[in-house]
Protein backbone atom coordinates (compact mmCIF):
# COMPACT_ATOMS: atom_id res chain seq x y z
CA UNK A 1 0.00 0.00 0.00
CA UNK A 2 1.07 3.59 -0.58
CA UNK A 3 1.82 5.69 2.47
CA UNK A 4 0.31 9.16 2.91
CA UNK A 5 3.38 10.93 1.53
CA UNK A 6 3.38 8.85 -1.65
CA UNK A 7 -0.34 9.42 -2.15
CA UNK A 8 0.10 13.17 -1.70
CA UNK A 9 2.89 13.31 -4.27
CA UNK A 10 0.84 11.38 -6.81
CA UNK A 11 -2.10 13.64 -6.22
CA UNK A 12 -0.02 16.72 -6.96
CA UNK A 13 1.01 15.27 -10.31
CA UNK A 14 -2.46 14.03 -11.24
CA UNK A 15 -4.12 17.39 -10.70
CA UNK A 16 -3.07 19.74 -13.49
CA UNK A 17 -0.36 21.61 -15.37
CA UNK A 18 -1.51 24.75 -17.06
CA UNK A 19 -0.42 27.76 -19.05
CA UNK A 20 -1.64 31.29 -18.54
CA UNK A 21 -5.35 31.57 -19.45
CA UNK A 22 -6.22 34.00 -22.23
CA UNK A 23 -9.39 34.81 -24.17
CA UNK A 24 -9.91 33.22 -27.60
CA UNK A 25 -12.41 31.09 -29.47
CA UNK A 26 -12.54 28.46 -32.21
CA UNK A 27 -15.37 26.74 -34.00
CA UNK A 28 -14.56 23.24 -35.20
CA UNK A 29 -12.40 20.18 -34.60
CA UNK A 30 -10.47 18.17 -37.16
CA UNK A 31 -9.58 14.52 -37.06
CA UNK A 32 -6.74 13.65 -34.66
CA UNK A 33 -3.27 12.91 -35.91
CA UNK A 34 -0.24 11.43 -34.17
CA UNK A 35 3.19 12.13 -35.63
CA UNK A 36 6.76 11.65 -34.54
CA UNK A 37 8.70 14.83 -33.74
CA UNK A 38 12.20 13.32 -33.53
CA UNK A 39 14.13 10.12 -34.10
CA UNK A 40 13.62 8.90 -30.52
CA UNK A 41 10.32 7.97 -28.86
CA UNK A 42 8.94 11.53 -28.87
CA UNK A 43 5.61 12.02 -30.57
CA UNK A 44 3.01 14.67 -31.21
CA UNK A 45 -0.75 14.53 -30.54
CA UNK A 46 -2.78 16.71 -32.86
CA UNK A 47 -6.47 17.60 -32.70
CA UNK A 48 -6.85 21.00 -31.00
CA UNK A 49 -7.37 23.96 -33.30
CA UNK A 50 -6.55 26.67 -30.76
CA UNK A 51 -4.17 27.16 -27.84
CA UNK A 52 -3.70 24.18 -25.51
CA UNK A 53 -4.07 25.90 -22.14
CA UNK A 54 -3.99 23.05 -19.63
CA UNK A 55 -2.60 19.50 -19.46
CA UNK A 56 -3.03 16.82 -16.79
CA UNK A 57 -1.75 13.25 -16.47
CA UNK A 58 -3.53 10.52 -14.56
CA UNK A 59 -1.38 9.19 -11.70
CA UNK A 60 -0.48 6.03 -13.64
CA UNK A 61 0.83 8.16 -16.50
CA UNK A 62 -1.27 6.32 -19.09
CA UNK A 63 -3.88 8.99 -19.79
CA UNK A 64 -3.41 12.62 -20.73
CA UNK A 65 -6.20 15.21 -20.67
CA UNK A 66 -5.86 18.50 -22.53
CA UNK A 67 -8.02 21.62 -22.41
CA UNK A 68 -8.01 24.27 -25.09
CA UNK A 69 -9.32 27.65 -26.14
CA UNK A 70 -11.08 25.78 -28.95
CA UNK A 71 -13.73 24.99 -26.29
CA UNK A 72 -12.93 21.27 -26.18
CA UNK A 73 -11.28 18.75 -23.86
CA UNK A 74 -9.41 15.81 -25.35
CA UNK A 75 -8.67 12.54 -23.55
CA UNK A 76 -5.63 10.62 -24.83
CA UNK A 77 -4.40 7.05 -24.32
CA UNK A 78 -0.63 7.52 -24.21
CA UNK A 79 0.52 3.89 -24.58
CA UNK A 80 -1.55 3.67 -27.77
CA UNK A 81 -0.90 7.30 -28.72
CA UNK A 82 -4.59 7.53 -29.52
CA UNK A 83 -7.52 9.83 -28.83
CA UNK A 84 -10.01 8.17 -26.48
CA UNK A 85 -12.76 10.80 -26.59
CA UNK A 86 -13.55 14.46 -27.09
CA UNK A 87 -15.54 16.32 -24.45
CA UNK A 88 -17.26 19.70 -24.72
CA UNK A 89 -15.57 22.50 -22.82
CA UNK A 90 -16.53 25.99 -21.72
CA UNK A 91 -17.56 28.69 -24.13
CA UNK A 92 -14.66 31.13 -24.66
CA UNK A 93 -12.29 28.28 -23.94
CA UNK A 94 -11.09 25.82 -21.30
CA UNK A 95 -8.61 27.32 -18.85
CA UNK A 96 -8.08 24.44 -16.43
CA UNK A 97 -8.37 20.66 -16.12
CA UNK A 98 -7.68 18.57 -12.99
CA UNK A 99 -7.88 14.83 -12.32
CA UNK A 100 -8.44 12.91 -9.09
CA UNK A 101 -5.76 10.53 -7.82
CA UNK A 102 -7.72 7.43 -8.85
CA UNK A 103 -8.01 8.73 -12.41
CA UNK A 104 -11.78 8.39 -12.44
CA UNK A 105 -12.94 11.99 -12.15
CA UNK A 106 -12.14 15.06 -14.23
CA UNK A 107 -12.82 18.66 -13.24
CA UNK A 108 -12.77 21.30 -15.97
CA UNK A 109 -13.55 25.00 -16.19
CA UNK A 110 -12.93 28.12 -18.24
CA UNK A 111 -14.53 31.27 -19.49
CA UNK A 112 -13.35 34.87 -19.47
CA UNK A 113 -13.52 38.04 -17.39
CA UNK A 114 -16.70 39.07 -19.20
CA UNK A 115 -19.93 39.12 -17.18
CA UNK A 116 -21.65 36.83 -19.69
CA UNK A 117 -18.85 34.24 -19.61
CA UNK A 118 -19.42 30.52 -19.12
CA UNK A 119 -18.90 30.33 -15.36
CA UNK A 120 -19.60 26.63 -14.86
CA UNK A 121 -17.31 23.92 -13.54
CA UNK A 122 -17.96 20.45 -14.94
CA UNK A 123 -17.24 17.28 -12.98
CA UNK A 124 -17.02 14.38 -15.44
CA UNK A 125 -16.58 10.63 -15.18
CA UNK A 126 -13.34 10.24 -17.08
CA UNK A 127 -14.07 6.63 -18.08
CA UNK A 128 -17.55 7.25 -19.53
CA UNK A 129 -17.38 10.93 -20.45
CA UNK A 130 -20.65 11.61 -18.62
CA UNK A 131 -21.04 14.81 -16.58
CA UNK A 132 -21.61 14.03 -12.89
CA UNK A 133 -22.06 17.57 -11.54
CA UNK A 134 -22.22 21.08 -12.97
CA UNK A 135 -21.05 23.59 -10.37
CA UNK A 136 -22.22 27.19 -10.43
CA UNK A 137 -21.44 30.10 -8.14
CA UNK A 138 -18.66 32.19 -9.67
CA UNK A 139 -19.78 35.45 -11.26
CA UNK A 140 -16.99 35.50 -13.87
CA UNK A 141 -14.97 32.82 -15.66
CA UNK A 142 -12.73 30.35 -13.83
CA UNK A 143 -8.97 30.54 -14.32
CA UNK A 144 -7.64 27.65 -12.24
CA UNK A 145 -8.52 24.40 -10.47
CA UNK A 146 -6.83 22.11 -7.96
CA UNK A 147 -7.97 18.94 -6.16
CA UNK A 148 -6.98 17.91 -2.63
CA UNK A 149 -4.81 14.78 -2.22
CA UNK A 150 -7.75 12.85 -0.72
CA UNK A 151 -9.87 13.78 -3.78
CA UNK A 152 -12.62 15.17 -1.55
CA UNK A 153 -12.21 18.91 -2.17
CA UNK A 154 -12.06 20.92 -5.37
CA UNK A 155 -10.75 24.49 -5.29
CA UNK A 156 -11.46 27.02 -8.04
CA UNK A 157 -9.95 30.45 -8.66
CA UNK A 158 -11.78 33.05 -10.74
CA UNK A 159 -11.67 36.36 -12.50
CA UNK A 160 -14.30 37.41 -9.94
CA UNK A 161 -11.46 37.70 -7.37
CA UNK A 162 -12.76 34.82 -5.23
CA UNK A 163 -11.73 31.27 -4.40
CA UNK A 164 -14.39 28.62 -3.93
CA UNK A 165 -14.10 25.29 -2.16
CA UNK A 166 -16.40 22.49 -3.33
CA UNK A 167 -17.28 19.01 -2.11
CA UNK A 168 -16.17 17.00 -5.11
CA UNK A 169 -18.45 14.06 -4.33
CA UNK A 170 -21.69 16.03 -3.86
CA UNK A 171 -20.92 19.16 -5.88
CA UNK A 172 -21.92 21.35 -2.94
CA UNK A 173 -20.17 24.65 -2.20
CA UNK A 174 -18.19 24.44 1.07
CA UNK A 175 -16.67 27.90 1.39
CA UNK A 176 -15.86 31.10 -0.48
CA UNK A 177 -12.57 32.85 0.26
CA UNK A 178 -12.20 36.56 -0.39
CA UNK A 179 -9.36 39.01 0.00
CA UNK A 180 -7.72 39.18 -3.41
CA UNK A 181 -8.02 42.60 -4.97
CA UNK A 182 -7.69 41.31 -8.54
CA UNK A 183 -8.16 38.16 -10.62
CA UNK A 184 -7.24 34.91 -8.89
CA UNK A 185 -5.17 33.23 -11.58
CA UNK A 186 -3.59 30.28 -9.77
CA UNK A 187 -4.41 27.97 -6.85
CA UNK A 188 -2.60 24.97 -5.34
CA UNK A 189 -2.99 22.63 -2.35
CA UNK A 190 -0.07 21.35 -0.27
CA UNK A 191 0.83 17.63 -0.36
CA UNK A 192 -0.62 17.08 3.13
CA UNK A 193 -3.91 18.69 2.08
CA UNK A 194 -3.85 21.25 4.89
CA UNK A 195 -2.72 24.42 3.13
CA UNK A 196 -4.02 26.31 0.12
CA UNK A 197 -2.04 28.95 -1.73
CA UNK A 198 -3.45 31.43 -4.24
CA UNK A 199 -2.21 34.30 -6.36
CA UNK A 200 -3.07 36.39 -9.40
CA UNK A 201 -3.36 39.92 -10.70
CA UNK A 202 -4.92 41.74 -13.63
CA UNK A 203 -3.20 43.39 -16.56
CA UNK A 204 -2.84 46.86 -15.09
CA UNK A 205 -0.12 48.69 -13.20
CA UNK A 206 -1.70 48.78 -9.73
CA UNK A 207 -2.96 45.22 -9.54
CA UNK A 208 -2.89 42.92 -6.50
CA UNK A 209 -0.04 40.43 -6.97
CA UNK A 210 0.01 39.18 -3.37
CA UNK A 211 0.40 35.46 -2.69
CA UNK A 212 -2.05 34.33 -0.02
CA UNK A 213 -1.62 31.25 2.15
CA UNK A 214 -4.78 29.75 3.66
CA UNK A 215 -5.67 27.03 6.14
CA UNK A 216 -7.72 24.78 3.85
CA UNK A 217 -10.03 23.15 6.45
CA UNK A 218 -11.07 26.47 8.05
CA UNK A 219 -10.56 28.90 5.17
CA UNK A 220 -8.62 31.25 7.44
CA UNK A 221 -5.83 33.38 5.98
CA UNK A 222 -2.46 32.34 7.42
CA UNK A 223 -0.25 34.94 5.75
CA UNK A 224 0.19 37.21 2.76
CA UNK A 225 3.40 37.18 0.76
CA UNK A 226 4.37 40.32 -1.14
CA UNK A 227 7.30 40.83 -3.46
CA UNK A 228 5.85 40.19 -6.91
CA UNK A 229 5.65 43.18 -9.22
CA UNK A 230 3.86 41.34 -12.04
CA UNK A 231 0.61 39.34 -12.08
CA UNK A 232 1.24 35.78 -10.88
CA UNK A 233 0.10 33.13 -13.37
CA UNK A 234 1.49 29.99 -11.68
CA UNK A 235 1.57 28.73 -8.11
CA UNK A 236 2.57 25.36 -6.70
CA UNK A 237 4.22 23.43 -3.88
CA UNK A 238 7.33 21.30 -3.89
CA UNK A 239 6.59 17.66 -2.94
CA UNK A 240 7.88 18.14 0.62
CA UNK A 241 5.37 20.95 1.14
CA UNK A 242 8.07 23.30 2.45
CA UNK A 243 8.41 25.56 -0.58
CA UNK A 244 5.94 27.58 -2.64
CA UNK A 245 6.88 28.17 -6.26
CA UNK A 246 5.32 31.16 -8.02
CA UNK A 247 5.71 32.36 -11.56
CA UNK A 248 4.95 35.39 -13.70
CA UNK A 249 6.03 36.46 -17.15
CA UNK A 250 9.43 37.64 -15.90
CA UNK A 251 10.55 35.15 -13.25
CA UNK A 252 10.03 32.00 -11.19
CA UNK A 253 10.36 32.52 -7.44
CA UNK A 254 10.69 30.14 -4.50
CA UNK A 255 9.27 31.03 -1.09
CA UNK A 256 9.57 29.47 2.35
CA UNK A 257 6.10 28.28 3.38
CA UNK A 258 6.53 28.74 7.13
CA UNK A 259 7.79 32.33 6.99
CA UNK A 260 6.91 33.56 3.52
CA UNK A 261 10.51 34.51 2.82
CA UNK A 262 11.97 34.61 -0.70
CA UNK A 263 14.46 31.79 -1.26
CA UNK A 264 15.48 32.11 -4.88
CA UNK A 265 14.61 33.78 -8.19
CA UNK A 266 15.01 32.38 -11.70
CA UNK A 267 14.75 35.26 -14.14
CA UNK A 268 13.44 34.70 -17.63
CA UNK A 269 16.35 34.52 -20.06
CA UNK A 270 14.10 35.71 -22.88
CA UNK A 271 12.76 39.20 -23.46
CA UNK A 272 9.56 37.49 -24.60
CA UNK A 273 9.02 36.20 -21.08
CA UNK A 274 7.64 33.04 -19.49
CA UNK A 275 4.42 31.49 -20.76
CA UNK A 276 3.98 28.27 -18.73
CA UNK A 277 5.62 26.58 -15.73
CA UNK A 278 5.69 23.08 -14.22
CA UNK A 279 7.42 21.50 -11.21
CA UNK A 280 9.00 18.04 -11.55
CA UNK A 281 7.64 15.24 -9.32
CA UNK A 282 10.77 15.22 -7.16
CA UNK A 283 10.72 19.01 -6.79
CA UNK A 284 14.25 19.49 -8.06
CA UNK A 285 13.44 20.89 -11.48
CA UNK A 286 11.22 23.59 -12.93
CA UNK A 287 10.24 23.67 -16.60
CA UNK A 288 9.53 27.01 -18.26
CA UNK A 289 8.23 27.83 -21.72
CA UNK A 290 8.42 31.11 -23.57
CA UNK A 291 6.74 32.99 -26.38
CA UNK A 292 10.09 32.70 -28.21
CA UNK A 293 9.18 28.95 -28.57
CA UNK A 294 11.82 27.70 -26.13
CA UNK A 295 11.38 25.11 -23.36
CA UNK A 296 13.99 25.00 -20.60
CA UNK A 297 14.66 23.02 -17.43
CA UNK A 298 16.06 24.74 -14.32
CA UNK A 299 17.49 23.53 -11.02
CA UNK A 300 15.05 24.97 -8.51
CA UNK A 301 17.55 25.19 -5.64
CA UNK A 302 20.43 26.80 -7.53
CA UNK A 303 18.44 28.63 -10.19
CA UNK A 304 20.84 27.37 -12.85
CA UNK A 305 19.83 26.22 -16.30
CA UNK A 306 20.01 22.43 -16.54
CA UNK A 307 18.92 21.83 -20.10
CA UNK A 308 17.26 23.45 -23.10
CA UNK A 309 14.71 21.01 -24.47
CA UNK A 310 13.54 23.25 -27.29
CA UNK A 311 15.68 26.16 -28.50
CA UNK A 312 14.28 29.61 -29.16
CA UNK A 313 12.94 30.27 -32.63
CA UNK A 314 15.40 32.02 -34.92
CA UNK A 315 12.81 34.31 -36.48
CA UNK A 316 10.82 37.37 -35.43
CA UNK A 317 7.43 36.03 -36.52
CA UNK A 318 5.05 37.10 -33.75
CA UNK A 319 2.46 34.59 -35.03
CA UNK A 320 4.79 31.65 -34.51
CA UNK A 321 3.72 28.52 -32.66
CA UNK A 322 4.86 28.65 -29.03
CA UNK A 323 4.62 26.28 -26.02
CA UNK A 324 1.53 27.45 -24.14
CA UNK A 325 1.36 24.73 -21.44
CA UNK A 326 3.68 22.15 -19.92
CA UNK A 327 3.44 19.19 -17.54
CA UNK A 328 5.72 16.46 -16.16
CA UNK A 329 4.54 12.85 -16.12
CA UNK A 330 4.09 11.30 -12.64
CA UNK A 331 7.37 9.40 -12.88
CA UNK A 332 9.23 12.49 -14.08
CA UNK A 333 10.59 10.69 -17.14
CA UNK A 334 8.40 12.41 -19.71
CA UNK A 335 7.24 15.95 -20.37
CA UNK A 336 4.14 17.04 -22.29
CA UNK A 337 4.19 20.39 -24.06
CA UNK A 338 1.00 21.97 -25.41
CA UNK A 339 1.14 24.67 -28.05
CA UNK A 340 -0.62 27.86 -29.04
CA UNK A 341 0.03 30.71 -31.42
CA UNK A 342 -1.19 32.56 -34.47
CA UNK A 343 -4.77 32.11 -35.59
CA UNK A 344 -3.68 31.10 -39.09
CA UNK A 345 -2.48 27.75 -37.76
CA UNK A 346 -4.96 24.90 -38.17
CA UNK A 347 -3.63 22.58 -35.47
CA UNK A 348 -1.90 22.99 -32.13
CA UNK A 349 0.02 19.94 -31.01
CA UNK A 350 0.86 18.37 -27.68
CA UNK A 351 4.42 17.09 -27.89
CA UNK A 352 5.20 14.16 -25.59
CA UNK A 353 8.94 13.96 -25.07
CA UNK A 354 11.06 11.60 -22.93
CA UNK A 355 13.57 13.30 -20.65
CA UNK A 356 15.83 10.31 -20.04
Amino acid sequence: MLDKTAISLLALIAVTCAGVPTISQASKIVLPKVSKISLNSSYSLRVHIWDVTSIAFTSDGKTLVSGSLDETIQVWNLPKRALVRSLPGNKEGVNAVAITLDGLTLASAGGSANSNADKTIRITNLKTGKVIHTLTGHTLGITSLTISPDSKTLVSGSYDKTIKLWNLNTGQLINTLTGHGAWVRAVAISPDGKTLVSAGGAVNTNTDTTIRVWDLPTGKLIRSITGNTNPVSFIGFTPDGQTIVSGDETAVKSWNVSKGELINTINSPSVEGIKAIAISPDGSTVATTSLDASVQLWNLASGKLVRTLVPAANNQNLDRIYPSSVCFSPDGKTIAIGHGGGAYNSQFSIDVQPLY
